[in-house]
């Protein structure tokens, strides 16, 4: 730690020389003014510059601890053979090669080496089962490199075990369910691998277990199985990126000290169960709750909007319905102010160089994978810093609730696809950290709050909503975003950045509604909603006699609108589709007028729905001007406005296929 430069050729001629410690420098050159130092016990030059290869240390009959982690050094294991007096080793973070062969050797002729860190290196083959003759072992670290076959059974006789970290490699097989006998193991870290099988229920006698990580493999089965009462010490379960199914494990509320829980993109499903049974609040220390992309269902219970620590709550790409509550104040880690988007990091982070995820003095540094402005950022995070909500991809309604506002510590908001409506409200602008937040596809409306201009915000989109007025202009709140913040969607907003001046749509909303040469949509405003619930009862004589009078006159609308599959067939015939074009093209700009007008109530509901609106209006434009529609779109807009029609209902229209502008989702 001294910045010193050059090399280590002054150090050739110390036969005597004892311990030698130059880590954290910037030392260059090779080893090899090493060679002779034969009485070298304590060699310490990692976090340096140093080449070359291994080959100089081959005689150093004596040396028990080797650090020689973050150089640029090559070549293979074996000039280590024969190091029989070995407690550490560390070569990690170089670009060695070639096979752990000789580990082979080397645990036969000791058993003393208690910390072996071969990780981020180039190494190929097989683990060797003669490992499990380390009986001293504490650290084993194989992590990131290029490791195959199966997990050795023979590492459950690692009875002095602390960490095993197998991470990001190519192994494969099962879990041997022997390591359940390993019971001063702290650490079992196998993520990014292709192992295969179920989890063991014997994991749960590790009883000195803090962090289970089996993240992004390939295992099957459930995790109910494992009886967490038995894991008191357990601060980190992640299994996300599996194929495990099946129902929450209700066990782990007894895991006290849990502080992450992540069971992302999987299949687990039914409704995540309700602490009723308990009297005091579960996982109080909670700060990470992944439970994305799963197929749970139900109602968000209300333990988890009462994680005094949470930090992290990502929900989405689920089936969760019911809304949101109005009291938030369980949230408290959210609420308090230590947290600061300035502090948030990427990039490695390391208590010290032996283990690298670490719950130490009240910081969690854990890898974490959010949605977030608009793309998924894979993050390396020490969580005191980092306050996230998504809850998109379900089907949640009711308001936004005003308690959002007393979130501050908020960094990231994404409630997309889901059916909130109402106003947005003006106390997400009290949120003086959020850099992030993501409303659309919604059905919010009214006026964009003007408190959302804060300067800290950098990623913003409420499209497909159907809010209205003039985007505010505060703090360059109306260029700091482009167009793709507000549309599609939204088509009573005004001003910069969109092309449509707040004056110029005030005109446009008096003047004429036939600028389309077609049915106007400007009959759907809330005007024409508020003249036509007054005049009910003369509009119902009214549109009775124009429906009697149409179907008498064309008595193919009618054909038309119930019986679609005639209808495909003759808009599919080639020779008469072209002999018959115009009559086809009016008749259908007629009946989705009639069915519009005749349908009143229905169509009021549907046209809150930006994108359904936007690909019918597109529709009927494009007809109106005689360019030729799709076969296969006509048809499908004809077939729900038949079945609305018919059966006075949306949800009916999810089994028709459509295929109409950007459509993405029925209510």
């Amino acid at each position: 730690n001294n910045r010193l430069t050059g090399t280590l050729e002054q150090l050739r001629n110390l036969s005597v020389l004892n311990s030698l410690f130059a880590a954290s420098n910037r030392l260059t050159g090779t080893l090899d003014p090493l060679r002779n130092l034969s009485l070298l016990v304590f060699l310490s030059v990692g976090y340096n510059n140093l080449t070359g290869t291994l080959d100089p240390l081959r005689n150093l009959s004596l040396l028990a601890y080797l650090d020689a982690a973050k150089n640029n050094l090559t070549g293979t294991l074996d000039p280590l053979r024969n190091l029989s007096q070995l407690v550490l080793l560390g070569v990690e973070n170089n670009r060695l090669t070639g096979t752990l062969e000789p580990l082979r050797n080397l645990s036969m002729l000791s058993d003393g080496i208690q910390y072996l860190l071969l990780n981020d290196n180039n190494f190929r083959g097989h683990i060797p089962a003669e490992l499990g003759k380390l009986s001293r072992l504490k650290l084993l670290f194989l992590h990131n490199n290029g490791l195959s076959g199966p997990i050795p059974t023979s590492l459950a006789d690692l009875e002095s075990i602390n960490e095993i970290n197998l991470g990001y490699n190519f192994l494969t097989g099962g879990i041997p369910p022997k390591l359940g006998q390993l019971q001063y193991m702290e650490y079992l870290i196998l993520h990014s691998n292709n192992l295969t099988g179920s989890i063991s229920a014997s994991l749960a006698n590790c009883s000195s277990l803090r962090n289970i990580r089996l993240s992004r493999n390939k295992l099957t089965g459930t995790v109910t199985q494992i009886d967490f009462l038995q894991l008191r010490s357990l601060e980190s379960f992640s299994v996300n990126e599996n194929q495990l199914g099946g129902e929450f494990p209700v066990s782990v509320y007894n895991c006290t000290h849990l502080k992450l829980l992540d069971l992302s993109s999987n299949e687990f499903s039914e409704e995540l169960p309700d602490n009723n049974e308990y009297s005091q609040p579960v996982l109080r220390e909670l700060r990470v709750l992944k439970l994305s992309s799963n197929k749970f269902g139900g109602s968000v219970p209300g333990w988890i909007w009462k994680l005094p620590e949470l930090q992290v709550l990502d929900l989405s790409h689920n089936s969760f319905t019911g809304v949101c509550p109005t009291n938030l104040s369980g949230l408290e880690g959210f609420i308090r102010l230590e947290a600061s988007p300035d502090n948030v990091r990427g990039g490695s982070n390391f208590i010290d160089n032996f283990i690298p995820v670490r719950v130490d003095g009240g910081k969690l540094l854990e890898q974490i994978s959010i949605e977030a402005k608009g793309s998924r950022l894979e993050l390396e995070y020490v969580l005191e810093t980092l306050f996230s909500i998504d809850l998109s991809y379900n089907h949640l309604s009711g308001k936004l609730p005003h308690a959002l506002g007393e979130l501050r510590g908020l960094t990231y908001l994404n409630l997309t696809h889901n059916n909130f409506s109402g106003k947005i409200p003006e106390e997400i602008g009290d949120l003086l950290r959020l850099q992030s937040l993501d409303l659309s596809a919604n059905y919010l409306t009214e006026k964009i709050p003007a408190m959302l201009s804060r300067p800290s915000l950098s990623y913003l989109n409420l499209s497909y909503n159907f809010l209205e007025g003039e985007i505010p202009t505060a703090n360059a709140f109306s260029t700091r975003y482009d167009i793709s913040s507000f549309k599609p969607g939204n088509d009573q907003l005004c001003g910069a950045p969109l092309e449509t001046t707040c004056a110029a749509q005030d005109s446009d909303a008096s003047g004429s509604s036939a600028t389309l040469g077609a049915p106007s949509f400007e009959l759907l405003d809330d005007t024409f909603w508020r003249a036509f619930e007054i005049g009910i009862p003369i509009g119902v004589v009214i549109v009775i006699g124009v429906v009697i009078g149409t179907l008498r006159t064309m008595p193919c609308a009618r054909h038309w609108l119930l019986h679609t599959q005639d209808f495909a067939r003759h808009f599919n015939d080639d020779d008469r589709h072209h002999a018959q074009k115009s009559t086809v093209e009016n008749r259908w700009i007629k009946t989705a007028s009639r069915v519009m007008r005749s349908n009143a109530s229905i169509w009021r509901h549907i046209w809150r729905h930006a994108d359904i609106r936007i690909g019918i209006e597109r529709s009927i434009r494009n007809t109106s001007s005689g360019k030729r529609q799709d076969d296969s779109e006509l048809l499908s807009i004809g077939s729900c406005l038949n079945c609305i029609r018919r059966e006075k209902r949306l949800e009916i229209c999810e089994i028709i296929p459509y295929r109409i502008g950007h459509l993405r989702r029925w209510p």
